[in-house]
């Protein structure tokens, strides 16, 4: 298993989305209290400002309330879900549909951008596919030439999603939506969502359930 400290944002924004922009955060924009992790994190995504809002949306700076307990400083696109850091202990993250239902999250504020990283990296990829309903018995074929990454994992969507890495593949995995209502767990499937850094690298994937997978690459866009 891939330990989340060895995940370096920057060399993997580098190496998987287009060239960098010149564009820099102006740092005065930055609240003054914001927690290092996060400042970091707003500097290095100025290059890429796409990363901030796939999947998941970092908030703007200026609606950062620090004057909270519970900082908000990542929402859903729906805005129905919070991640928030602890005023007084920065690294501690919470999550939850509210600031009134927000519970201990499982990643401090490091690995949480990490994670947050790689997600939007797989959703942004130039070569990417997706398979809504993966019969778990192929799972382990599908996702071989990957290792797992330790991340501690989210709530949302849904709790059971992890993280796959491997040279020039990325991948998430998590519970399958049943089609019929109510849209519960399907037992024995997984929606699984891979990125490869050239179209090349997800062809071994042709020889595994044909048919059940759809490009969702920036180039198939």
């Amino acid at each position: 298993m891939i330990s989340p400290s060895e995940i370096i944002p920057s060399a993997l924004l580098s190496r998987w989305l287009d060239p960098a922009s010149a564009d820099m955060v102006d740092q005065e924009e930055l609240p003054p209290g914001l927690p290092n992790a996060l400042r970091e994190w707003y500097t290095l995504t100025s290059h890429w400002p796409d990363i901030r809002s796939a999947g998941t949306r970092i908030l703007k700076p200026s609606r950062i309330q620090l004057n909270e307990n519970r900082v908000a400083f990542m929402e859903d696109p729906t805005g129905d879900w919070t991640w928030a850091f602890d005023s007084n202990h920065p690294n501690v993250v919470y999550e939850g549909e509210s600031n009134s239902t927000l519970t201990p999250g499982s990643e401090d504020l490091q690995e949480l951008l990490a994670h947050v990283t790689v997600r939007s990296i797989i959703l942004l990829a130039n070569s990417s596919r997706l398979g809504t309903q993966v019969p778990d018995e192929v799972l382990p074929e599908i996702l071989s030439p990957m290792e797992a990454i330790g991340f501690g994992g989210w709530k949302w969507p849904r709790p059971g999603y992890r993280v796959h890495a491997a040279e020039s593949l990325l991948a998430e995995v998590g519970p399958a939506i049943d089609p019929q209502a109510p849209w519960l767990n399907r037992t024995g499937y997984s929606t699984v969502r891979i990125a490869g850094l050239g179209d090349s690298d997800l062809t071994y994937l042709d020889s595994h359930l044909p048919g059940t997978w759809i490009d969702t690459g920036i180039n198939s866009r």
